[in-house]
């Protein structure tokens, strides 16, 4: 009885441990070309999605 609890526990932890947030980007990389200074700021917005099955958490983002 010690070894089927045994073994259960340790399904459910490698569940939860397989379990996790994965991120999909539409695309990785942007070539901004050549931009000139005089134009102003360019922007471009990366797209992502979570297709994993916990939720994902941005923290700490910072600008490169």
């Amino acid at each position: 009885m010690k070894r089927i609890i045994v073994i259960i526990i340790f399904l459910l932890a490698g569940a939860l441990l397989l379990s996790q947030p994965i991120i999909k980007f539409e695309t990785l990389e942007y070539d901004f070309g050549r931009i000139r200074e005089e134009a102003g700021p360019y922007e471009i917005d990366f797209k992502f999605s979570n297709t994993g099955d916990k939720p994902f958490h941005l923290i700490k983002v910072k600008a490169g």
